[in-house]
């Protein structure tokens, strides 16, 4: 699939449920430890501004964001949720826009790749972060299968036991062989389906 429709499909998924997150929720918890709703929606957010400026090639603007980023993520929003995430979605869609050839190299603030893996990078992380949203905000997610597909092909080439081991997903979990490939997904990302 090409990166950019990937992100495309995902963000068509994640945006309602961003914005059918109500203000009184973003105290709630969520999936991901440590991640209050608030700082889930500030991690999607800021990594939007942080991928839409790397694939623009806006260093400056790269920079800034890592200057100010926040000790919570949540502070992130200010004080509208959804209007910071819109703005964010959109420094990311013009980016995108702009990719003539998803093999041109980028420059994201932890190093240099192709447009196109930045891109499949974001979209399976925002992919798997809508079930987070979701289950936290008593919202209903119904996964798409051909996105699926693409956030475990990605996913299974990039999570290794070394890179569980900085943190960034916790041990996978069993799930049972019945379970839908979305749920595999879950597990594979150290989520309880």
């Amino acid at each position: 699939m090409d990166p950019t429709e990937f992100l495309r499909g995902v963000s068509a998924l994640l945006t309602p449920l961003v914005e059918g997150t109500d203000p009184a929720q973003l105290a709630g918890d969520t999936p991901c430890d440590d991640f209050s709703v608030g700082d889930l929606i500030g991690h999607i957010t800021l990594g939007r501004f942080m991928f839409g400026a790397g694939v623009a090639g806006d260093s400056e603007r790269q920079q800034e964001l890592v200057a100010t980023m926040p000790a919570r993520l949540r502070d992130v929003l200010g004080d509208d949720h959804c209007d910071t995430y819109r703005r964010a979605s959109a420094a990311l869609e013009w980016a995108v826009k702009g990719v003539a050839d998803v093999t041109e190299m980028v420059s994201l603030a932890f190093g240099e790749m192709p447009a196109g893996d930045a891109l499949r990078m974001l979209a399976a992380d925002n992919y798997v972060h809508c079930w987070d949203l979701a289950r936290a905000t008593g919202q209903d997610f119904v996964p798409a299968p051909h996105l699926t597909d693409e956030a475990v092909s990605f996913f299974r080439s990039v999570i290794t036991d070394d890179f569980r081991g900085r943190g960034a997903f916790g041990p996978e979990i069993e799930v049972p062989a019945d379970a839908s490939s979305f749920e595999h997904l879950l597990g594979f990302c150290g989520r309880t389906p």
